[in-house]
């Protein structure tokens, strides 16, 4: 059993995890950027909503 030393293995744990959280990271940007992107793009919709009034027409009730 001399090719199974424990100590003679090297480990990629530190980059499996530095993989992870910078993943997370860059995933967490992405969609921290579309959100701030998206409300960007309809913060006008809010605007114009507050400058215009809406038109109401009830259908009349039977009985």
């Amino acid at each position: 059993m001399a090719g199974h030393d424990k100590h003679a293995q090297s480990s990629d744990m530190g980059a499996a995890f530095l993989g992870l959280i910078g993943g997370s990271i860059f995933i967490g940007a992405i969609l921290y950027g579309i959100v701030v992107w998206t409300n960007a793009k309809f913060a006008g919709h809010a605007a114009e909503a507050k400058h215009t009034s809406a038109l109401v027409i009830e259908a009349p009730s039977i009985g």
